[in-house]
């Protein structure tokens, strides 16, 4: 049976409505979802099958909702852990009632316990000091909304949940990634959506023969205390392109790039780019010593100048700002990269010392000072292959 796990993560939870927007795309359907705190309100509305609603309850969850009149409009971290802070000494932790009338809301009890999907969660009774796992048959129709709510119960940002007298907590005190839930109730082909937020792990792997395929975030989510639309919007978007990723219909790391276009990138500009190479470092030493530096692995030569090539176009664009959350084509990708690259050689003021280290680089390479470059290729190695790729497009 095919199973879809979901990890807690707060407001990373967003992550997954993009995770579950690519496999509705790619036809990938579920036996069973398991899930921990938000993976737990996000599996509730997968096993009711009701996207458009979880997209819209996440467009729902913000500060004004969490903390009213004493919410503030930073995105600083620092002032987002004050703000709890406050809350926790004044209140006890936050009141989750705002949360919990959106998700009753959202959820569709009749769906739900129609689903032929089974479903289980993971929460922890404090009272009794052991966690406790429920699927859909184990969970009463009026109780539903509790137990999710007591799932995703980050204490103590979020005050204990009290069902029939015993204080529960979130699940992830126990198991953050509930493979082993999905386990019991037979999964032998799971896909788990790891969010990387704080919170125990119990993956043991209790089946022979079990295929588990992981999807988590390269790029950096939000805080997993950080509620503001803008940020759950980023979030779905890398959600979907790194599960259409995992399942090959898409390509990179941090950026995302349609399938083949790093490889007619990478073979379009690699004579060029080998050439400048071999006329500024012109050393196998110093060739090595930069692989060192910058940790490149893989011993195969086509693999070793897919892997280095990758790095340099993504960390590239990590320096010029380009957005991370779209699909590129490796010609779109390259056309924002020399109108940036246009901007700075014409005098565009320059506020970071990377670019500004880059700008350098490419004007010694424009003047043909060669040694100046060799000089510069151990103190700043990354930025010099950076600085002949963006060389290299605006030449050819």
């Amino acid at each position: 049976m095919k199973a879809l796990v979901l990890s807690g993560g707060g407001s990373k939870g967003s992550y997954q409505i993009g995770v579950w927007k690519a496999l509705n795309r790619l036809h990938i359907k579920f036996d069973i979802v398991t899930g921990t705190s938000a993976g737990a309100l996000n599996g509730a509305l997968i096993t009711q099958n009701t996207f458009f609603r979880a997209l819209s309850t996440w467009k729902k969850i913000n500060f004004k909702l969490l903390f009213g009149e004493d919410a503030i409009e930073s995105n600083k971290q620092l002032d987002i852990y004050k703000m709890y802070g406050k809350n926790i000494i004044k209140n006890g932790g936050m009141n989750a009632t705002e949360i919990e009338s959106i998700i009753r809301e959202a959820l569709n009890i009749k769906k739900f316990y129609k689903s032929k999907i089974n479903y289980g969660l993971v929460t922890y009774n404090l009272s009794a000091m052991k966690p406790l796992e429920l699927e859909k048959k184990d969970i009463k129709e009026d109780q539903l909304v509790d137990y999710l709510m007591a799932s995703a119960t980050c204490y103590p940002a979020f005050q204990k949940k009290d069902i029939d007298g015993s204080k529960y907590i979130d699940g992830g005190f126990y198991d953050n990634l509930p493979i082993n839930l999905a386990l019991k109730m037979g999964a032998d082909d799971i896909i788990a959506v790891d969010l990387r937020a704080p919170g125990l792990k119990r993956i043991t792997h209790q089946k022979d023969n079990v295929n588990i395929t992981i999807i988590k975030p390269h790029n950096k989510l939000t805080n997993f205390l950080n509620f503001y639309e803008e940020g759950n919007i980023r979030n779905i978007k890398l959600g979907y392109n790194d599960t259409m990723k995992v399942f090959h219909k898409y390509e990179g790391k941090y950026f995302t790039f349609k399938k083949g276009h790093l490889e007619k990138n990478r073979l379009l500009h690699q004579e060029t780019y080998d050439y400048i190479i071999k006329k500024v470092l012109n050393s196998p030493s110093l060739i090595q010593a930069i692989r060192n530096i910058l940790h490149i692995t893989s011993t195969s030569k086509t693999n070793s100048k897919d892997e280095i090539f990758l790095k340099i176009v993504e960390t590239t664009g990590k320096s010029f700002s380009l957005d991370e959350t779209k699909i590129y084509s490796y010609k779109q990708f390259n056309k924002l990269l020399k109108k940036e690259l246009k901007a700075y050689l014409k005098g565009k003021e320059i506020t970071s010392k990377k670019i500004k280290t880059i700008i350098d680089l490419i004007k010694l390479l424009q003047d043909n000072k060669i040694k100046e470059l060799r000089k510069k290729a151990l103190l700043t190695p990354l930025e010099l292959l950076q600085a002949i790729y963006l060389y290299t497009l605006y030449e050819v």
